[in-house]
């Protein structure tokens, strides 16, 4: 069966239609990020203390999906769907068609209850745990720099990029109003916000770091200046959104 503009989710890089069988029967529904924290009554003062974490929780996705692939048996079927859902612990890429332009880090959260209905009737809910901020595609793209320049940020969000800096001896890095300084590199030195680490392949590279929170790069323009023997700068901006 052949459907001219269906609509289908990616997930760990499978398709839900082409390589499963399964479309898309409404826009998915994404909850929208609760900050973490916490109000506090203190007695005797009016409005609470907010306490908080400075992050977001994870958010819900859902899927309603319908099974319309005839030459499967429904028992083969769902055999074939439960080991993509759940064969994966951690998190893995989760797109669709109708936000083409980015992508969300995801984890199957209630693969059962959706099982379940699916034998039933052939329709049910596939349903996502996310972290709560949804990656543009092209964020994904390395930016290269010479040893300076601006890198523009799309989005009304900070990101937290992945960089490599080719060079060797003392470093330091400057992003806007931040700067960064490295110690004895010794011919390049990578570092990622999203694992909190410095390393060299895989090697860990922490004691040549002198700081403890990683680069960030905020909406609108940014400014980006090394010190040092530095031939190049790759970055990875990983532009983020709500």
């Amino acid at each position: 069966m052949i459907i001219e503009g269906i609509n289908q989710f990616s997930f760990g890089g499978r398709r839900s239609y082409d390589d499963m069988g399964l479309i898309i029967t409404e826009p998915p529904v994404f909850t929208v990020p609760e900050r973490d924290r916490k109000f506090i009554s203190v007695p005797g003062r009016s409005g609470d203390i907010i306490d908080d974490n400075g992050r977001y929780k994870n958010i819900t996705a859902s899927y309603k999906v319908a099974a319309i692939r005839e030459e499967f048996e429904m028992e083969a079927m769902m055999k074939k769907i439960r080991a993509w859902l759940v064969g994966n612990v951690g998190y893995s890429v989760l797109t669709d068609t109708y936000d083409p332009a980015y992508y969300h880090l995801a984890v199957v959260n209630g693969a059962i209850s959706f099982e379940e209905k699916m034998r039933q009737i052939g329709t049910g809910t596939i349903k996502f745990s996310c972290k709560p901020y949804k990656y543009r595609i092209d964020g994904q793209n390395i930016i290269t720099l010479a040893s300076s320049g601006v890198i523009y940020n799309p989005e009304e969000f900070e990101s937290t990029p992945y960089i490599k800096i080719i060079g060797n001896g003392d470093i330091s890095l400057q992003i806007n109003n931040a700067t960064f300084n490295f110690a004895g590199v010794d011919g390049y030195i990578e570092i990622d916000g999203d694992i909190m680490a410095a390393y060299k392949g895989t090697l860990l590279q922490n004691t040549k770091i002198s700081f403890i929170d990683f680069p960030k790069l905020a909406p609108g323009a940014n400014n980006i200046v090394s010190n040092g023997a530095v031939t190049e700068i790759q970055i990875k901006p990983r532009w983020c959104a709500i």
